[in-house]
């Protein structure tokens, strides 16, 4: 017999049984809750970062228990040895782009969604009890208590990871479907994108995605419909943040780079916070790894050693 998963978590962690069943238990609730403006600059959205202590158990669970599950290959976001620019990159021989958006897509993501999908997987040497702790661990119980049901949490190191498993069998239909009609697919998180040699093939595409997700058997996700794009070679093609030119190379496009050139100035006219030169280390470690030609202008524009500059300044004012 396996050894139980209190057990497990207590040994590996040192925390007390007694004391760890406790923190399972309130876990759902041992979370700071904040609001930032959306990109859109339309609304607010809910952080909920969940206490140190459950923040540790959630790290446990993504090292220990989240390799026995299966995520798809067509995803992309928070997976070792994949990026946004390997995730625009499949999409650039095609001339015409289908993106997608769900709609709220971490707090439509429900406890529940977790459990059916526990029950379909072969061979899983996880009891239903330590299911149970397991869906304390991972999700968040939003006020007021009495209405709302467990869900995912914005802010939670396991959600992103915790997302890509539940939405394998979604991954799955979707890639058969695409694969039959030589089209590409790839998610980025919430982020959907198509590629395909037909125009008329991304209604399809469109609505074909829609009847996939009518009828799974669990997981209640919507398309956020006023973000749907239609792309094409004819306008910018835009993945993930990138651009892909006709040529097929993925590119920051012009206000990116315009941006970034602005803040170096600014960065040697010393007119930078710490918080804009940690953006803008960011920022370049970006560009050197998305357009290169870029980041070999800017160095012999200001200097060879440009990024070790902003790295080091950086460092000095952490110190």
């Amino acid at each position: 017999m396996k050894e139980p998963l209190i057990d497990q978590i207590s040994k590996d962690l040192l925390i007390p049984e007694d004391r760890l069943e406790y923190l399972i238990l309130s876990a759902p609730y041992r979370y700071k809750v904040y609001s930032i403006p959306k990109k859109s600059k339309k609304g607010t959205r809910i952080i909920a970062q969940p206490a140190k202590e459950v923040k540790r158990l959630q790290y446990w669970v993504i090292e220990n228990i989240f390799p026995k599950f299966t995520v798809h290959e067509s995803a992309s976001a928070y997976i070792k040895g994949k990026n946004i620019l390997q995730n625009a990159s499949v999409h650039k021989t095609k001339p015409y782009l289908l993106k997608l958006d769900f709609k709220e897509f971490f707090p439509s993501i429900k406890a529940k969604d977790f459990y059916s999908y526990t029950q379909t997987v072969e061979n899983l040497d996880i009891d239903e009890n330590d299911i149970q702790r397991l869906v304390k661990i991972l999700f968040w119980l939003p006020k007021p208590r009495d209405k709302n049901e467990l869900q995912l949490s914005i802010g939670a190191p396991s959600s992103p990871r915790l997302s890509n498993i539940l939405l394998n069998a979604f991954d799955t239909l979707v890639t058969e479907f695409c694969v039959s009609n030589s089209i590409t697919y790839t998610r980025y998180a919430d982020d959907l994108t198509f590629s395909m040699e037909q125009k008329d093939q991304r209604s399809i595409v469109h609505d074909k995605v829609n009847e996939i997700l009518a009828n799974l058997p669990s997981l209640r996700l919507e398309l956020n419909q006023k973000k749907t794009v239609y792309g094409s070679k004819a306008h910018r093609r835009i993945v993930t943040g990138l651009i892909i030119s006709n040529n097929g190379a993925p590119s920051l496009g012009r206000n990116k780079k315009r941006l970034i050139r602005s803040k170096i100035d600014y960065f040697f006219k010393q007119k930078l916070s710490h918080k804009e030169i940690q953006a803008l280390c960011g920022l370049m470690a970006f560009a050197k790894s998305v357009d290169p030609e870029f980041f070999e202008r800017m160095e012999r524009r200001y200097g060879s050693n440009l990024l070790k500059v902003l790295n080091k300044h950086e460092s000095h004012k952490n110190q």
